[in-house]
């Protein structure tokens, strides 16, 4: 299939005609009946065309199939396990599915912007060096409604230092070189860190990053995936990974950090997620 699009091609016409230019890897559990439809039009409307999105589906009371059963894209390899695994084990399982060089990654309740794999595409074909690219979001509520922004750091540099004191890469707008991640064992770490775990492993390894400073997902904050004893178990997680590799490295503002956010972990539930409600992102758009 090939893109509509004009953005400059990083790769040959021979690996072209055998393999798609981006596929997108989307896990999926329990998706919600709305939000999960959403996040797969929103792929299906890329201006960039030549893609395949790869959905893996582990089992629940919902089953992703029906609820978009009848869009019949055949860019669309649609993967539902018979046992409950993790999502770990679902990223590494959509990474072997993959067929193209470049993976993008997207959650099943986000919208991507219609630019997002058109704009991902020309960076890295501009940018050889380049091995991750995420980018700003843009923060919805359940119905949509914009609340703000997330902003992170755009550069290489800046980007690894912020990785002693926060993850500065939003997981769910980023594309990466397949084999840079192959190489570094893909996926490793079972809950809440996969994705800040992948980052700082890479970083060490030498891979170059860097983030869009324009949103190219719209990150939705909903109830469901607002759960208190999930925030600090994922507290405790990204503490465990900065002591894990960082220790030792860290200036006093980050050591700081780090002890008050293990004692988030003791704190009452509500507090806790009042705290991250107030944080989680800004009311405006960070400059360039």
């Amino acid at each position: 299939m090939k893109a509509s699009h004009s953005a400059p091609d990083p790769f040959s016409a021979a690996d072209r005609q055998v393999k798609p230019l981006v596929s997108v890897v989307m896990p999926v559990l329990n998706p919600h009946p709305r939000h999960f439809r959403e996040a797969v039009e929103s792929v299906l409307a890329q201006t960039l065309a030549d893609f395949e999105l790869i959905i893996v589906e582990d089992p629940s009371p919902r089953d992703g199939r029906e609820l978009i059963a009848d869009l019949q894209d055949p860019r669309i390899v649609h993967v539902r396990n018979e046992s409950r695994s993790c999502l770990r084990d679902q990223l590494n399982q959509g990474l072997r599915l993959a067929q193209a060089d470049l993976i993008a990654r997207a959650d099943a309740d986000d919208i991507c912007c219609p630019q997002r794999l058109e704009s991902q595409v020309a960076r890295f074909a501009a940018e050889p060096e380049l091995d991750v690219l995420g980018s700003r979001l843009e923060i919805i509520d359940d119905k949509g409604r914009q609340l703000g922004y997330r902003n992170y750091p755009l550069t290489h540099e800046e980007i690894v230092r912020a990785m002693r004191r926060f993850n500065p890469v939003a997981h769910p707008s980023v594309t990466f070189r397949r084999s840079t991640v192959l190489s570094a064992d893909s996926y490793v770490a079972e809950v809440y860190v996969e994705d800040y775990d992948l980052w700082c492993r890479l970083a060490a390894s030498g891979a170059r990053f860097a983030n869009d400073p324009q949103p190219r997902v719209r990150y939705r904050i909903h109830p469901e995936g607002m759960k208190s004893e999930k925030l600090k178990q994922m507290i405790a997680a990204t503490v465990d990974l900065k002591r894990r590799y960082f220790h030792g490295e860290m200036t006093l503002a980050e050591r700081t950090r780090l002890l008050a956010e293990r004692g988030l972990i003791w704190m009452p539930r509500q507090l806790v997620l009042w705290l991250f409600a107030r944080t989680a992102f800004s009311r405006t758009l960070a400059e360039n």
